[in-house]
């Protein structure tokens, strides 16, 4: 709006511009013509006194010329006054006249320049803009000046003045009453713009704020609809797109609930079975060495599926619970470090399985707010996934607190992590590589419940990597949960490996 009301003064200002220099050339123009062709008039009638006149004496043509130059002077018609001078350059004639002196004739001859004179001389009516006398202090004027011929007198120049206030005054007047006609269109530009800002914008405000209150997931926000116009139909469409999207965001979260549920419920009903299976199954496995090779290596494989089975019925049920909103903290003090040599400690079968060397080192206060059994199986989740992915070389595990929050750095020398594949590998049931053989199995689940562990406490797990260099994964939670916290570690690719790394002792 305001570039219209700006746009809209601009105009006005240069279209008044133009009508108001117009205006005044016109006017200036009529004045002058109707000046010129009185003029021409008085001074033909005055050559016509002078002509009449047969062998004159001094005084008659005294008396003829004072009466010329007197009666030139009205100012209802802006004449104010006239002066007959005698050109020079004249021999002495044979009957001289004084200039004539009336009340005007000083003032008149003070205005008169040797160009109008030069100008004069040549015979035809000349011309000069000048400033004149006014009721109000100088106005804009004209002086008019020809040559008149005095028998026995010689050459003459016969001047007028005329005074343009009454053309001013015409102008003046025109300028204000353009300058009132341009503030009232202003304002009535300004009331339309504004005006009609208000019934354009108005409906693109309300959608901008239905639209971002579909963002928001508010489904349920719709724009009225008035009229027929080419608004009503975008809040017309918008309405149909947010009912769409409400029925589709409906029908998903049906279904999402649906196999929530299922999933919840199968591993509900499978915990049983399974449960019993494996107890069965363990008394077997316990009982291996009096069995037959063949049945032995049996025993083990069942066992082992076994044990499989019932992590990935624990793990959709964790995630269940979470898709559910059913998850509470029950925190406690813990030593995080302390968490950490023991999940190592655990994982040194697959380490020593794997021929992979695993270092720890404890850096400033590892002890925070945290519920230790989340926090132990996300260690677990990160330790037991480097040992897999090592390829045989060095795993390190470092734990630092500052005074707000507690990290743990999981960094391999394996097969690494590309962007994208970090950018993913959270993700449910992801995998960075589904044909390779895992030793402990899995249900591609565990990073997910790992990073679902991490936000719960109010904290972050991040990862990165380079392919063929290594992997990192970062876990950093508050020392109080959901606590702003500066974080004591920066998330960074390992650096391509140069030498074996050496178990290290934590250190307080």
């Amino acid at each position: 709006m305001i570039i219209i009301v700006v746009g809209g003064i601009l105009g006005f200002v240069i279209a008044g511009a133009i009508v108001v220099s117009q205006i005044r050339g016109a006017v200036f123009n009529a004045a002058l013509q109707t000046n010129i062709e009185q003029f021409s008039a008085d001074a033909t009638i005055a050559q016509d006194r002078f002509a009449q006149a047969s062998s004159p004496t001094s005084g008659q043509l005294q008396q003829i010329a004072n009466g010329v130059v007197s009666s030139m002077y009205d100012p209802t018609r802006g004449l104010i006054g006239s002066v007959l001078v005698r050109s020079d350059g004249q021999a002495t004639p044979a009957v001289q006249i004084l200039e004539p002196q009336v009340a005007t004739s000083t003032q008149v001859r003070s205005l008169l320049t040797p160009e109008l004179r030069a100008k004069t001389k040549a015979g035809d009516v000349s011309y000069m803009s000048v400033s004149v006398p006014g009721r109000d202090g100088d106005v804009a004027g004209l002086i008019l000046g020809t040559a008149v011929n005095i028998p026995s007198a010689g050459q003459y120049e016969l001047y007028a003045a005329y005074s343009l206030e009454s053309q001013e005054s015409l102008i003046r007047t025109t300028f204000r009453v353009l300058t009132f006609s341009v503030i009232a269109l202003i304002v009535l530009l300004a009331f339309v713009s504004w005006l009609l800002m208000r019934l354009v914008l108005k409906p693109v405000q309300e959608a901008s704020a239905s639209a971002h209150q579909l963002a928001e997931g508010e489904f349920e926000a719709r724009m009225e609809v008035r009229g027929t116009d080419e608004l009503a139909q975008l809040a017309r469409s918008f309405n149909l797109m947010a009912a769409s999207l409400e029925d589709q965001f409906t029908r998903m979260e049906r279904m999402s609930k649906v196999q929530t549920d299922f999933v919840s419920a199968v591993s509900h009903e499978l915990r049983s079975p399974v449960t019993t299976i494996r107890m069965a199954g363990q008394l077997i496995y316990d009982k291996r060495e009096e069995l037959s090779p063949a049945l032995r290596r049996s025993a083990e494989l069942q066992h082992d599926q076994l044990r499989n089975l019932d992590m990935m019925l624990s793990d959709l049920l964790e995630i269940s619970r979470y898709d559910a909103g059913g998850t509470s903290l029950a925190t406690q003090p813990t030593d995080v470090g302390e968490l950490a040599r023991n999940v190592v400690e655990m994982a040194a079968p697959l380490a020593q399985d794997n021929d992979v060397e695993v270092s720890v080192t404890v850096e400033g206060d590892p002890h925070a707010e945290v519920e230790p059994r989340r926090i132990e199986r996300v260690l677990r989740n990160l330790v037991v996934n480097a040992l897999e992915h090592a390829e045989g070389n060095p795993v390190s595990v470092r734990i630092v607190g500052n005074e707000s929050a507690v990290a743990a750095e999981v960094m391999d020398w394996g097969i690494g992590l590309d962007e994208d594949q970090a950018a993913h590998v959270f993700d449910r049931f992801w995998r960075a590589d589904s044909s390779r053989v895992r030793k402990t199995g899995g249900t591609g689940l565990g990073l997910t419940i790992a990073k679902e562990d991490a936000q719960i406490h109010g904290g972050t797990l991040e990862a990165t990597g380079v392919l063929g260099v290594g992997s990192t994964f970062l876990l950093t939670v508050p020392k109080v949960p959901h606590a702003h916290f500066v974080a004591p570690v920066a998330l960074a690719a390992p650096e391509p490996l140069t030498g074996d790394l050496e178990p290290v002792e934590e250190e307080q």
